[in-house]
């Protein structure tokens, strides 16, 4: 196992620098061919890169939700971009645009507010769900009371005890048995030495004199 994990770590590291490599070679390419287009992304898609520095959770839920919008805010004005003149200046004069970086910000921010606000609402939502689902199973449970009796209201735990107290007074009610069995039989030997006049009541034999 030690050795299918130590040739298994090269190989990952392998694929995930193959992997750097062939996004470093788009990324260029992509800057030589549209640099405005590239540059227009980076400053609209700024929130979206601070959100996945800022999150650290490993599913980086708050960039997926910040820039799912912020991408929503920034796509109208590359697509213009694409559609008339895709030129520095263009992108420039996008990025001074006042109102262009409200939208695509405020679309930032839109998503920031999502992803406070959505989470509590969410978790409410599910609270109340599972007191209803538990009002209904304890309606469901008191029917089975009064149809089978309170034994099926019990816990594992206590169903658990329970039988094993009844084990318990089985196995000394058995011992009890068996030592009344064994005092019985002894009695029994006793009462046919007896009847036989081997020995007599008092302990003495028949041939001794009284």
């Amino acid at each position: 196992m030690a050795e299918q994990e130590q040739d298994s770590k090269p190989t990952r590291n392998f694929k995930k620098n193959q992997l750097t490599l062939w996004l470093s070679i788009g990324f260029a390419v992509t800057v030589i061919m549209s640099l405005p287009s590239v540059m227009l992304i980076l400053f609209g898609l700024l929130p979206t890169f601070v959100a996945y520095v800022v999150d650290k959770t490993p599913q980086k839920n708050a960039a997926f939700c910040v820039g799912g919008i912020n991408i929503c805010g920034v796509l109208p004005y590359l697509i213009d971009l694409w559609i008339g003149e895709n030129s520095m200046d263009e992108a420039i004069k996008t990025l001074t645009d006042v109102f262009a970086l409200v939208v695509m910000y405020g679309a930032a921010a839109f998503g920031w507010m999502l992803f406070q606000s959505l989470p509590p609402i969410v978790g409410a939502f599910i609270t109340v769900l599972a007191q209803s689902r538990v009002s209904s199973l304890r309606s469901i449970q008191r029917k089975l009371i009064e149809e089978w009796g309170d034994g099926v209201a019990l816990s594992q735990e206590t169903l658990q005890s329970r039988v094993s107290s009844y084990e318990q007074i089985e196995e000394s009610s058995q011992t009890s048995t068996t030592q009344d069995f064994q005092t019985k039989s002894h009695s029994n030997d006793i009462d046919s030495l007896v009847s036989e006049n081997k020995i007599s009541p008092q302990g003495k034999s028949p041939a001794e004199p009284a």
